[in-house]
């Protein structure tokens, strides 16, 4: 995996262009992110994680598409704000789950 994912970072260097480059880069993200979620997801922390991994990857996004139209850097804050936010209460959820539980492990299995 380590290998071919190498060799196509390789690739992205030789033959794409910088803004391409970028949006292949957030495509795998995207999809590494998406596949550590599905393996791993029984202790409320790992989410949590994750979450802040996407809401990253979705602010790379937002970024990129602000600077290539050229439009303005308030959503940008915005944005950036609300993900704090949202992190603010994750916290704020796991501090209380680990209080009355005595862990974060939720014991639930999908399959």
């Amino acid at each position: 995996m380590i290998f071919l994912c190498s060799i196509l970072v390789v690739y992205m260097v030789l033959s794409l262009d910088l803004q391409m480059s970028l949006y292949v880069f957030i495509l795998l993200m995207g999809g590494a992110y998406s596949a550590l979620l599905a393996s791993s997801w029984f202790h409320v922390m790992v989410l949590l994680m994750f979450l802040e991994m996407f809401m990253l990857l979705i602010f790379l996004i937002v970024t990129s598409f602000s600077l290539m139209m050229n439009l303005s850097g308030g959503f940008i804050f915005i944005f950036i704000t609300l993900s704090v936010a949202e992190a603010s209460i994750g916290m704020a959820l796991l501090t209380m789950l680990v209080r009355s539980h005595g862990n974060d492990f939720m014991n639930v299995s999908i399959f």
